[in-house]
């Protein structure tokens, strides 16, 4: 009975922490929404993830992107993606998602925590991946402006 117990609980810690992807793997194929709540997936030929995995890094990303063109992420085959699943629900509804309606571009959100587990991060910083035919080519973090922008130019 100890032995079934320990194997069960190995199991649903390995679930929880799900493998965090790295250099040489191919993209996983992710069914999101918008902050529209229109269902999306991150473009085939991105070129790079933006990912934003917590509240700083949100704000880090948002202060790049507002100053861009609406259609900056499309031209420059750019994806943003942000997880929201720690957020409370009444304060991503009441709060957080209209303000996030009001962006002219396309954010796609992580509602539950198994959606985006499997991407790099660093708290408090945007995860930029870089993708070649579509797996990861190269992994970095950037935790302020000048970084960021360095590493979308």
């Amino acid at each position: 009975m100890r032995a079934l117990l320990a194997l069960l609980l190995l199991g649903s810690a390995a679930l929880a922490h799900a493998a965090v992807l790295g250099v040489g793997d191919p993209l996983p194929k992710l069914r999101l929404t918008t902050q529209h709540e229109q269902a999306a997936s991150p473009a085939l030929n991105a070129r790079q993830w933006l990912f934003a995995a917590d509240n700083d890094a949100a704000n880090l990303a948002g202060a790049l992107l507002d100053g861009q063109a609406a259609s900056w992420l499309a031209d420059t085959q750019r994806v943003y993606l942000a997880d929201i699943h720690k957020m409370p629900a009444l304060i991503a509804r009441m709060v957080a998602l209209p303000r996030l309606r009001d962006k002219p571009y396309p954010i796609l959100l992580g509602r539950d925590a198994d959606t985006l587990a499997m991407l790099p991060r660093q708290r408090g910083c945007v995860s930029v991946l870089d993708i070649q035919q579509q797996k990861i080519s190269a992994v970095h973090f950037a935790c302020d402006q000048g970084g960021l922008a360095a590493l979308v130019r």
